[in-house]
């Protein structure tokens, strides 16, 4: 059986995002060579398994070191994102590799490097974004859908599909 591809997600304005605010403690800068294996890190601690920066960030598209985004509390990297390009939505920013540390979630740290990385994509004159995830990743793809995504369909199983997510985000939302 063939595996079923991701979920995508598009923003379809990226003009007129709500702004940043840092709590105290908390800043934003962007990657630098050499810090690969911290943003290893961080991804391993949000995702339980390991991701090379290579392989999801230096080639994955559009690569510049000041694409990719962390969100430190304390002096601590707490989460992670990056705004790159992909070949398959030409013309469109790239919203990818979201992580966040198992201890920093519930604390807004999702939204602030979400927001982030938005941003960063209409600063450079994108209009719209586009974004991949899993069909699991409920808190996820609630935050996404808060944020301006909504679903798109480039696939024949993605109806079925999205209608079970937002059956679910609707039946989370009851709760």
């Amino acid at each position: 059986m063939e595996a079923l591809p991701q979920l995508f997600m598009r923003h379809p304005n990226l003009e007129n995002l709500p702004p940043i605010f840092l709590p105290p403690g908390a800043a934003l800068f962007n990657h630098r060579e050499g810090r690969e294996k911290e943003w290893e890190k961080l991804i391993e601690d949000a995702f339980g398994m390991h991701y090379s920066f290579e392989d999801c960030i230096r080639n994955g598209g559009g690569y510049k070191p000041e694409y990719v985004l962390y969100l430190s509390k304390d002096g601590r990297n707490i989460a992670t994102a990056a705004a790159v390009e992909n070949d398959k939505f030409p013309g469109e920013g790239w919203f990818r590799m979201v992580g966040v540390t198992p201890d920093a979630r519930g604390i807004g740290a999702g939204k602030l490097i979400a927001l982030a990385a938005l941003h960063s994509l209409a600063a450079r004159g994108y209009k719209t974004a586009v974004l991949s995830t899993d069909d699991y990743r409920i808190p996820a793809i609630n935050l996404y859908c808060n944020l301006g995504f909504r679903p798109i369909y480039t696939h024949e199983s993605h109806e079925e599909r999205w209608a079970k997510v937002l059956r679910q985000l609707r039946t989370d939302a009851d709760v």
